[in-house]
This record gives C-alpha cells, structure tokens and sequence, in this order.
C-alpha cells in the first residue's frame, strides 16, 4: 500500500472507532433517558390508573356522590393523563386479576406479565403475542382497595422507534462524514506527499547517475523541506567525495603512469648498454669503464626513486609518526653544512636566533629539509645564494628555504607540490619531481603543511609550517 493510502485507512479506520464510541454512548445515554422518563409516567399515573381501576371493580371510593369524578376521594390527588395504550391490573394480596384497563380506543396487544410482581420495581417484558417490549411498574394500592396491587405496564414501541431513528440518523451521518473525511483526507495527503512523489522522482534520476539533481523543497519552515535539506546536503556530500575518488583516481592514474616513465627510463639505459656489450664480441668498440659505469649510475638513479616511492607509501599510511622532540633548527644547521659541501661556491646562509622544537620523527623531518635545499641547489643557477631561516612565529614552527632564481610561475606554484610535476625550462636543472612532493607528505605527516611564493626582490621561497612542541 502506498503511504497516501495508509494514512487515508488509518485516518477513517481512528475516526470510525470514535464515532462508533461516540454513537454507543449517546444511544446508551439516550435509550436510559427515554426508559427513566417512562418509568417517571408509569410511577406518576398510578394514583390514577388505581383510581380507574377501583371504579371499574365496583370497589366503594367512599363519599363520591355519583360515582363519577374524584369529589370525596380520601386519596385525593390531581388526575394524571395516562398514556394512550397503557394496560393496567388491579392485583389482590394472592396475586389473583380482580379487573384490567386498556388506555386505547381499539384492543392492542398485552405484556407477558409475571405472576407475581415486586412492589415497587421496574421491568421490562416481552409482548404477549408478537414482537414488542413493556415496560412494567408495580406500585401497592392505597385508599378502599389498600393491600392490593396495582400493575401498569406501557408499550416501548415509541421509545424503541426513536431508538431506531437515532441509529439511523447516526449512522448515515457517520458514514457521510467518512466519507467526506476520506476524500479531503486524499486531497489533502495528495498535495502534502506530492514534494516526497517530487522526491522520489528526482532520487530515481539521481541513482541514475546524474548527482548534479537536487531536490525540493529545501528549507527548515516544514518536515518535508527539513528532509529534502537533509537529502540535498547528503547529496552534495555525496557528489563532493566522488569528485573527489575521481580525482583521486586521476591522480593515481598519473602517478603510476608517471612512475612507470620514470624506472623505465633507467630500465632502458641499462638493458640498451647490456646489448651493446654483448653484441660486440670482440670488445674493440666497447668501452667497458664508461658502460659499467653508465649502468651504475642508471642503477642508482632507479633506486633513489624507488626509495622516494617506498617513503612516500609510508608516509600515506597516515600512521602516528614518531614522536620525539627535533629542533628544526639544528636540521638547518646540517642542511647548510651539506649543501656547501656539495656546492663550495654557493652562499649557504641560516638564521636561527632560537631553538625552534617540534615533535615527529626526526629522519622525516630531516629529509624534507634536505630536499629543499636540494630542490634549490638543483633548481637555482649556480652562485646564487640560498637563505634559510627557522623560527617560531604566534606558536607555530616556521623552516623557509629562499633562494634567489628566477622564481615560479603560477602554474608552477599550483603544481610544486604534485608528484612528478616538474617546473619549466626557466628553472635549470632535472629530476623525477618527487623531492618537494616528499615535503608536502612529511609535513602533513606531522601535522602541518608545506607552501610555496615568490618573493618580492626575486626567487622562490618554501616554507614548512608544523605546530611547536
């Protein structure tokens, strides 16, 4: 069953129930209502009815004059109008019929009375012959006939037809409000579920690939705009993070194509100075010093990058890296000391006025310094100076490599960071392109980040910023 429909049964289904409780509990409290009024009758007509039927048993009223009217009856009383149909019996101490009167211009139908009745007491009792009820008083005689037993029973046929016309009125009523509840329950449900229908449409579209779709409405006035927010928000998180895969998958994409290029490369030198060796038999125009020595240089080639390649692995494991204390400032001390022994012609400068201590692993740490400066050694042409400075700064460490090149060029500043990206001809030099992606990873590892501009009076300037121990 769909959602419309189950609210529509369970609206009509909760409202049939309180109508049904609503009509038991008028018809209870009307039928009581009817049947105490005519007990009220029955219990206020029988001085009357006595009166009547002492008359008609020929019983001596005592001090009438003629035998008619109430003038000298020792009861006295005013005289009560009886109900058209009313039977009445004037009962001895033995329960014996002394005489009855029917208040009826024709012969109806008697009650199937008793034997012997209770004074004072109510009942209700079957029709002597055919359907119908009586309802039946007893009350004791006063006056000439005292000791007797005056009984008066009147028909229920008027109190059961206004039953039956209150069921009846009740119930087309009932069913003319269900009915009308059921088709404004629909109209109404119909309008207030179309933006889930709208929903559900837009959803179907969606799993169908295209998560550029949103749904509405979208606000926080009702339920139904809270949940299409939610589903909007869910959806944008949703496109965001397979943006993201994509990308990532791009990126993984390249990065393999990338590190396939790169062992190749050395893969090909070696195998290519193999065959030359072992085609020339004879060894007259090999040179064998400069093949072996080629084929060591391409073999270590291929394994500093496969060393870069295994570090960065490890790095994106996200793992705790270690934590000791490291003074950035004394890795800049021995990247300077190495960097002037590599090139004794550069100006390698540090300024270092104070301790600047992280925690991490000191290895990593050491080798993303070391790759700066590297990065700036290769990249920079020769004799340019190289400024490092190691400071903290509103409690944060601050490591900056400066050197004075000609700098980078915007794209070259969105990409310094990528694997295997290398930047123009403009900056000399060559390599795999891993080096300052290494220093971006390490620096994330502990915490930070690794960024890039160029300065004011020229060259590039890389800073790795980390929290202070």
């Amino acid at each position: 069953m769909t959602l419309r429909f189950r609210l529509v049964f369970a609206l009509v289904a909760l409202t049939t129930v309180g109508l049904a409780v609503f009509g038991v509990t008028t018809y209870s409290l009307y039928a009581r209502t009817e049947h105490q009024r005519v007990d009220d009758t029955l219990r206020s007509s029988a001085l009357s009815v006595g009166r009547d039927l002492d008359e008609k048993a020929g019983i001596d009223l005592g001090g009438r004059p003629d035998g008619k009217g109430n003038a000298g009856d020792p009861r006295g009383g005013p005289t009560v109008l009886v109900p058209v149909g009313t039977y009445a019996e004037l009962r001895d101490a033995n329960d014996k019929v002394l005489t009855a009167v029917e208040y009826a211009a024709v012969t109806t139908n008697q009650p199937k009375l008793a034997k012997h009745l209770s004074v004072g007491t109510f009942r209700t009792v079957d029709a002597a012959k055919g359907s119908g009820q009586w309802r039946v008083y007893a009350a004791a005689a006063t006056g000439p006939a005292a000791g007797d037993t005056v009984v008066i029973a009147i028909p229920l046929g008027a109190v059961e037809s206004s039953l039956h016309r209150l069921v009846l009125i009740e119930t087309i009523a009932a069913l003319s409000l269900l009915l009308l509840l059921a088709a404004g329950a629909w109209v109404v449900l119909r309008r207030g579920l179309q933006p889930l229908e709208t929903m559900a449409e837009s959803a179907a579209s969606i799993s169908a690939g295209d998560l550029s779709q949103r749904v509405g409405p979208s606000d926080d006035r009702t339920e139904v705009g809270q949940l299409g927010l939610a589903l909007n928000t869910m959806l944008d998180e949703i496109e965001i993070a397979f943006r993201e895969r994509e990308a990532t998958e791009r990126r993984l994409r390249q990065f393999l194509a990338d590190a396939s290029h790169e062992l190749r490369t050395p893969l090909t030198s070696i195998q290519g100075f193999a065959e030359l060796f072992r085609l020339d038999t004879t060894h007259e125009h090999v040179d064998l010093p400069v093949i072996l020595r080629r084929i060591e240089e391409e073999a270590a080639r291929m394994r500093t990058l496969v060393e870069d390649l295994l570090l960065l692995a490890r790095v994106d494991q996200a793992r705790t890296p270690e934590q000791e204390p490291v003074d950035l400032a004394v890795l800049a001390a021995d990247a300077c000391s190495d960097a002037v022994a590599t090139d004794p012609e550069r100006a390698v400068t540090l300024s270092a006025p104070n301790p600047v201590v992280v925690r991490g692993d000191s290895d990593h740490l050491r080798q993303a310094v070391a790759n700066l400066v590297a990065n700036a050694l290769r990249h920079t042409p020769s004799g340019t100076p190289i400024e490092l400075d190691a400071r903290v700064v509103d409690s944060e460490a601050l490591l900056t490599v400066r050197d004075h090149g000609p700098g980078l060029d915007t794209e070259a500043l969105h990409h310094a960071f990528d694997r295997f990206w290398q930047a123009d001809a403009a900056r000399a030099g060559s390599g795999v392109g891993l080096g300052l992606s290494i220093v971006a990873a390490i620096a994330a590892e502990h915490g930070g980040e690794a960024t890039v501009t160029n300065a004011p009076d020229g060259g590039a300037a890389f800073t790795i910023t980390l929290p202070v121990a």
